[in-house]
């Protein structure tokens, strides 16, 4: 049973602390009797309640500095030294060390504990703002994957939606011009009005023109301007129309080709910066068809040399066997491009055009 106050990072790390602490006493004691040092290594056994404390729970902590305390003691024995100014004067740094290592381990497993409460409210409010996307709605099959740049964060800037109605779906993604809290408030906050105006509203650009309003009413930050860049998209059967602002159009990948753009990238201003919206683009899509919607995190996506995230690389992961699978594979191909963890948002939604007889959710299951 894990103590309380002891986070999971540490659990899988304690392993390290009393046994490395133990080992460390074993060693110093075993030195100092074959050198004869008459009790001058005594005070390396302050290190073993350090070395514990780092890594390991208070009461496994308290274990190991009750035995560097025992070993400073009996270490008097061999060279004789028992009960002399020296040897009391050296035991006592071992037991004042001891109790700051006490102290240490507990204000560690105290921060460790906020830090998950908080990364358990982080993932509840992740949940409340990017819902999960069904598997299907009628003939379209979805999946979304959203990963923030801030570890154990959860949630950022990037924000996607879809909205099913009687004869059509419709999907917003999105980046906001910012970091931190007030990008994800005003993330949730263009969520939300999405969510209602894309129910009621019969037009795409009347969409677009009540983001606008929103994305205007919010305070402007100190340090500029605010705006969120986004493409909003509706699918009717084999129909598609597209509206991007500011944001780069979905990628269209049709089996066995190379995936393409929807449109060559002529975008609208973002959200927040008024005027007239231009109407939205009409395609359309085949069955087995995929369209990927992402933010600006996959495309600048950069390597050491400071090379951009080719799409040309997507061929492959957007042929993967289910939706997710393909994400996934998204994924590990930006990650393998970076050498690591990308340092932006990035959000991915994907869909598919399923046959309108497939009884169930297909390859997007």
């Amino acid at each position: 049973m894990t103590e309380p106050g002891r986070s999971a990072d540490s659990g899988h790390r304690s392993w390290l602390g009393l046994p490395a602490a133990l080992a460390l006493i074993a060693v110093v004691l075993l030195v100092d009797v074959a050198a004869a040092a008459h009790a001058v290594l005594i005070g390396f056994l302050a290190l073993a309640p350090l070395l514990a404390a780092a890594v390991d729970t208070p009461r496994r902590t308290a274990v190991a500095s009750a035995a560097a305390t025992a070993a400073a003691v009996l270490a008097g024995l061999p060279s004789q030294t028992l009960g002399s100014l020296d040897h009391v004067l050296r035991v006592a740094v071992v037991i004042a060390v001891s109790v700051a290592a006490l102290y240490v381990a507990r204000a560690r497993t105290l921060r460790e504990e906020r830090i998950r409460r908080m990364s358990e409210i982080v993932r509840v409010t992740q949940k409340a703002i990017l819902r999960e996307v069904p598997p299907r709605i009628g003939d379209v099959a979805l999946s979304a994957r959203y990963v923030s740049a801030q570890r154990g964060a959860g949630v950022g800037g990037d924000l996607y939606e879809v909205v099913p109605g009687p004869d059509r779906v419709r999907v917003i993604i999105g980046d906001v011009c910012g970091k931190g809290l007030p990008a994800v408030q005003l993330a949730s906050a263009v969520i939300g009005a999405f969510r209602q105006s894309a129910i009621v509203r019969d037009r795409l650009e009347e969409v677009a023109t009540d983001l606008d309003a929103l994305v205007a009413r919010e305070p402007r930050p100190a340090y500029g301007v605010t705006f969120v860049t986004a493409v909003l998209l509706e699918v009717r059967g084999p129909d598609l129309w597209v509206m991007s602002c500011g944001h780069p159009v979905p990628l269209r990948h049709h089996p066995g080709r190379t995936p393409v753009p929807l449109h060559e990238n002529e975008p609208d201003r973002p959200l927040g910066l008024g005027g007239r919206r231009t109407p939205p683009r009409h395609h359309s899509w085949a069955t087995g068809d995929r369209l990927l919607l992402y933010t600006d995190g996959l495309i600048e996506a950069r390597d050491d040399a400071g090379r951009f995230f080719p799409l040309g690389l997507l061929d492959r992961p957007l042929s993967a066997s289910s939706l997710p699978k393909a994400l996934d594979a998204i994924w590990r191909a930006v990650r393998t491009h970076v050498g690591g963890e990308p340092r932006d948002d990035l959000a991915l939604l994907l869909i598919e055009r399923l046959p309108d007889d497939d009884a169930d959710v297909g390859r997007g299951r």
